[in-house]
């Protein structure tokens, strides 16, 4: 009959890798220009989008940012509006 191949998971094409040297450098950026201090997760959140060649990234993003301030104590309303502020001030830089 002849072999089976087995279709395995293929790693995603648009897959970033971030250098640990970004975050530390998003970090000043953000806190010197907005006064906002951001930990690691949310930074490689907004680093990966920032450097990912998809569709939609920017609307993902948001939603993942606000997602996790959420998670961290925030009202979802205010959770949204830093989120879409952070996002705004990455995507422009």
């Amino acid at each position: 009959m002849g072999k089976r191949y087995r279709v395995s998971q293929l790693p995603s094409v648009n897959r970033v890798y971030v250098p640990y040297v970004l975050i530390p450098l998003w970090q000043m950026k953000l806190r010197e220009r907005y006064g906002v201090e951001i930990d690691e997760e949310i930074i490689k959140i907004l680093i990966t989008a920032r450097y990912e060649k998809t569709t939609w990234k920017w609307q993902r993003t948001i939603k993942k940012v606000a997602e996790e301030l959420h998670k961290r104590g925030f009202s979802k309303s205010h959770a949204y509006t830093l989120a879409k502020s952070l996002v705004n001030a990455v995507a422009l830089r």
